[in-house]
């Protein structure tokens, strides 16, 4: 796939992928650049407003990332129960985000999932953020999403929203700092996102897909979906599908590389992530 910018072609309002978020835990996080070595580049992160959690990234070159998350080990277990991957298992892709360059078009988003009429919908955003180990304090806001009862979606069945505050580079600096994007593997940006979702699920997640994303342009057929990035850049397939599953939903992810990268990569003790060339 070329790598040639298209920006030109991504509206102001289109949905990007921002993000996947991968929890580790405490230790493992601490050791990363030494798991990793050979295979990526990890970039500062910071601690995050809430004072539960710190990241690290993996920085692409088409602008999105790799959020590598942590629980802080010194925390009480039942502020950990109550946070959106608190009881969720380390070592394992568990969620992923979208964003938009202005705050102001989330609007439009809602309306339009509101508009499917399946009974999913998105909240209001609420503020966040994180302090980089510099000290530059980043703010956004987090738009997620509810099921028909009323209750916050199963992480990763629906992408959450991250909303920038502060410019964006600052948080996933990929631009001014080009070399936290260059990798060992050869991975350049993220290619395609499954979702293995319950089957009684499924059908009416699609219905929300094809809202969030413009079925005239986007939806390539009734189990996949394009995406934009924010470099505006063609770099591997960039599609979102989602399957099926039989039992408990999972996230299965597949970046962009080039000639030399190696088929797939170990990222943490059994997970496997694809790279296609």
């Amino acid at each position: 796939m070329s790598g040639l910018r298209a920006t030109a072609t991504v509206g102001t309002a289109n949905p990007l992928l921002d993000h996947i978020v991968i929890l580790v835990g405490h230790h493992a996080l601490t050791s990363i650049d030494e798991r990793l070595d050979g295979l990526f580049t990890v970039a500062p992160g910071g601690r995050h407003a809430d004072g539960l959690t710190w990241n690290r990234l993996i920085l692409f070159e088409d602008g999105s990332y790799i959020e590598l998350i942590a629980f802080f080990e010194t925390i009480d277990p039942e502020q950990r129960k109550k946070h959106r991957w608190g009881s969720l298992r380390d070592g394992t892709i568990v969620d992923w985000a979208c964003s938009l360059h202005l705050e102001k078009d989330f609007k439009h988003i809602q309306e339009q999932v509101s508009g499917a009429e399946t009974g999913y919908a998105y909240s209001d955003p609420v503020p966040s953020g994180r302090e980089r180990p510099d000290g530059t304090v980043l703010n956004w806001s987090i738009g997620a999403a509810m099921s028909p009862d009323g209750t916050p979606v199963f992480p990763g069945t629906l992408p959450f929203w991250c909303l920038d505050r502060t410019p964006r580079e600052l948080r996933v600096p990929y631009e001014s700092s080009p070399e936290l994007t260059s990798h060992p593997s050869g991975a350049r940006g993220v290619s395609r996102i499954l979702i293995e979702a319950p089957v009684g699920d499924s059908s009416h997640l699609k219905d929300v897909y094809t809202a969030i994303y413009d079925p005239k342009s986007a939806r390539i057929n009734k189990d996949e979906w394009l995406f934009h990035v924010p470099s505006g850049a063609r770099i591997g397939r960039q599609t979102i599908s989602m399957a099926g599953g039989s039992g408990e939903q999972v996230i299965k992810l597949a970046l962009a590389g080039g000639k030399n990268s190696p088929s797939s990569v170990e990222l943490l003790p059994g997970l496997i992530v694809k790279i296609e060339n």
